[in-house]
């Protein structure tokens, strides 16, 4: 190697230096400037609590945290749980940092035995659905909870047959515990939809004997759409 070659190698060590240098300052600064537009974060819990202070619900202890790639690569769902709400929640990582994406909260306050709900999302240029189920469980007779996902054929006489699209169970060893309360999260995607209706899910509690201890369709959550 001659003499003259290795400043140069020197000269464009340092000249690369000098651009990694100030390329990392200038996302830092742009990270920043977001995160005080309230435009993008720093980390995904700080766009989960967006969402949960959207919904009026208080910060919550994060229990599950599920990885959704059929809407982004990034995609993120968060469990959330406080003394008397449940929150299911969403962000994703862009180019401007951590956005808070939707939600749904469930208000435990009400007496029920079980509360569930649901949050459904599908990319417009996709057929899949990520749909996820959550809720809590505060009837200490209910040892397993079924979320059963319907679809229904409108037939030309007049007659319709629903049938079963999907079963999710959680039992005592998938339940997640929180000062007292027991907590669960459902996750299922499906590929496509053949029925004649939408979907329809519907959860039931069964005590240790297997007995019904409640059952009802799940008509609270949220359904998004990306593109």
């Amino acid at each position: 190697m001659s003499k003259q070659e290795t400043p140069k190698r020197e000269k464009l060590y340092v000249r690369r230096r000098w651009v990694l240098r100030r390329f990392a300052i200038f996302l830092l600064v742009l990270l920043a400037v977001n995160h005080f537009m309230q435009i993008g974060f720093l980390l995904p819990i700080q766009g989960i609590r967006q969402v949960e202070e959207r919904q009026g619900a208080p910060h919550g202890r994060v229990l599950a945290r599920d990885w959704a790639p059929e809407i982004h690569r990034t995609h993120l769902v968060y469990l959330t749980a406080a003394e008397d709400a449940v929150t299911l929640a969403d962000t994703y990582l862009s180019l401007y940092g951590w956005m808070g994406g939707f939600g749904w909260t469930l208000d435990c306050t009400t007496g029920e035995p079980l509360y569930a709900g649901e949050m459904t999302m599908s990319r417009d240029e996709r057929e899949e659905t990520a749909c996820c189920y959550y809720g809590r469980v505060d009837d200490p007779a209910i040892e397993r909870v079924e979320v059963s996902v319907r679809g229904v054929y409108y037939h030309e006489d007049g007659t319709e047959e629903w049938e079963e699209a999907a079963c999710l169970t959680a039992g005592p060893e998938d339940f997640l515990e929180w000062k007292g309360h027991r907590h669960f999260l459902l996750s299922h995607t499906i590929a496509a939809w053949p029925y004649d209706s939408s979907r329809h899910a519907w959860a039931t509690g069964y005590d240790s004997a297997g007995n019904v201890v409640t059952e009802f369709e799940i008509e609270t959550g949220t359904h998004s759409y990306f593109g």
